[in-house]
C-alpha cells in the first residue's frame, strides 16, 4: 500500500498544473540564440528588428546604372544572416527600376532558382507614404559562392530616395527566423 500511496497524489493532480509544467518545459526549449533587439538604421527612418547585434559596413557599388554608397547593417544567428541594406539614389522617381535591378542582380550571385515573389506586406508599404510598383517579398533557393546551398528571403522597398533590401540567408530558412525580422520593418 505505501507505493500506491506514493502514486495517488500524482493522478490527481489538476489538468491545469501539467499543463503549466508542460508551458514551461517548452518555453524552456525556446531557441535562445535568436535574441530579437530593435535597431534602428542609420541615416534612414527606418528601424528594424534584429536577432543579434549587427555590424555596420559600407562601400560604393554600381546599381542600376548609378554609382551609389551601400550601407549595410548585418549580423549571423541560428545559422542564417540577417541583412539590411539601403542606398539613397538621385532621383526618387527611378526607384521602380533601381529595385528591380538590385532584386535581380541578388538573384542571380546566388544562381536563383524555384523564386516566388509576391507584393509586399501592406503595413510597411503603408507606413512609408511611398508605394512603388518594385516594392516586394521574394524567396528563392541557390548557392553561396562557395558552392553551399543557400536559401533566401528578401524584400525590396522604398521611402523617397531611399532604397532598401532586408534578406535572410540560410540553409533552411523558418518561420521563427522571418517573422519577427520582417514584420518588424518599421518607418518612425
Amino acid at each position: 500500500m505505501p507505493h500506491t500511496a506514493s502514486v495517488e497524489p500524482l493522478r490527481r493532480t489538476p489538468a491545469c498544473v501539467w499543463q503549466a509544467l508542460l508551458v514551461s518545459v517548452l518555453a524552456s526549449a525556446c531557441n535562445p540564440s535568436l535574441n530579437w533587439r530593435e535597431t534602428r538604421i542609420a541615416d534612414t527612418d527606418l528601424s528594424a528588428m534584429l536577432p543579434c547585434k549587427p555590424a555596420h559596413h559600407q562601400r560604393t557599388v554600381p546599381l542600376a546604372g548609378l554609382t551609389v554608397t551601400m550601407h549595410m547593417s548585418a549580423c549571423d544567428a541560428d545559422g542564417a544572416s540577417f541583412a539590411i541594406a539601403h542606398a539613397t539614389i538621385p532621383d526618387a522617381g527611378a526607384a521602380p527600376q533601381v529595385l528591380a535591378q538590385w532584386r535581380k542582380t541578388t538573384l542571380a550571385n546566388m544562381a536563383a532558382t524555384a523564386v516566388t515573389e509576391s507584393p509586399l506586406q501592406a503595413s510597411l508599404t503603408a507606413a512609408s507614404n511611398s508605394t512603388f510598383p518594385g516594392s516586394l517579398r521574394a524567396t528563392a533557393k541557390g548557392t553561396r559562392g562557395d558552392g553551399r546551398a543557400v536559401s533566401l528571403q528578401g524584400v525590396w522597398f522604398a521611402q523617397g530616395a531611399e532604397v532598401f533590401h532586408a534578406a535572410v540567408y540560410a540553409p533552411i530558412i523558418t518561420p521563427d527566423m522571418t517573422d519577427t525580422y520582417f514584420s518588424g520593418l518599421k518607418f518612425q
